[in-house]
């Protein structure tokens, strides 16, 4: 069944809305919510408005899923690789296999910091690097990666640590499984809480330094416009007698 012009145009605003920088997203959400509304689609309008704006590190990452599309994919290809070698319990192709990873992810990582407008802070970098592996560790990961809309940054899973470390799984690794889960979980929460207060926090700066700059605009103004009216007046009172 084709989709229907609703959907496409969502996904069309999607695709536009993630794959411009952070300053433009929000403009550009709310004209295309404007004019769904204007149409009578405001169910659409909803779906729209609701699309988050991302960090900085899902917009680089997104970026970099359009620029270099080619190198993305193979990064995900090289997952499917090692989830084959862990489930064959291969240790010699695990170990190769993560050799190239480190090698891809840096490589695509240094590719997504060169896309930025200005320097990158650590915990961005952190980010991008633990989008990369998290794409590599798990298929959802991979095909948000490819997808490019990223809102926030995203956490990879230890799924081939143990087999690195004893070449077989044991009953002690399969025990502790959903305890590390559970602690893979608490941190992707936890640094999907930080990166949503940076992105906050980097928001109310922006906002701060944009008003502080109309207002400069508008303190000179009302100086420009002072300085005509006593000037007017002087005039005024030079030519009445």
């Amino acid at each position: 069944m084709p989709a229907k012009p609703a959907t496409k145009h969502f996904e069309a605003v999607a695709d536009e809305l993630y794959g411009a920088s952070p300053g433009e997203f929000i403009s550009i959400r709310e004209r295309h919510a404007a004019r769904a509304r204007r149409e009578g689609e405001k169910d659409l309008a909803e779906r729209i408005h609701r699309l988050r704006k991302p960090t900085t590190a899902a917009a680089l990452v997104n970026r970099l899923s359009r620029r270099h599309a080619d190198e993305v994919t193979s990064l995900v290809r090289l997952g499917d690789r090692l989830r084959r070698a862990h489930r064959d319990l291969a240790g010699d192709r695990l170990r190769e296999l993560t050799h190239e990873r480190h090698e891809r992810v840096r490589a695509l990582a240094d590719r997504a910091r060169a896309l930025a407008m200005s320097t990158l802070g650590e915990s961005v970098r952190r980010e991008i690097e633990a989008t990369l592996e998290a794409a590599v560790s798990d298929e959802e990961s991979a095909r948000a990666l490819i997808e490019g809309r990223l809102a926030t940054a995203l956490s990879p899973r230890d799924v081939f640590g143990s087999a690195l470390s004893t070449g077989e799984p044991g009953a002690k690794s399969a025990r502790s499984a959903p305890r590390r889960d559970e602690r893979q979980e608490q941190e992707r929460a936890r640094r999907d809480a930080e990166a949503r207060a940076r992105q906050a926090r980097d928001d109310a700066r922006r906002e701060l330094r944009t008003a502080e700059r109309e207002e400069a605009k508008a303190r000179r103004r009302t100086e420009t416009a002072r300085a005509a009216l006593d000037a007017a007046d002087q005039e005024v009172r030079r030519h009445t007698r």
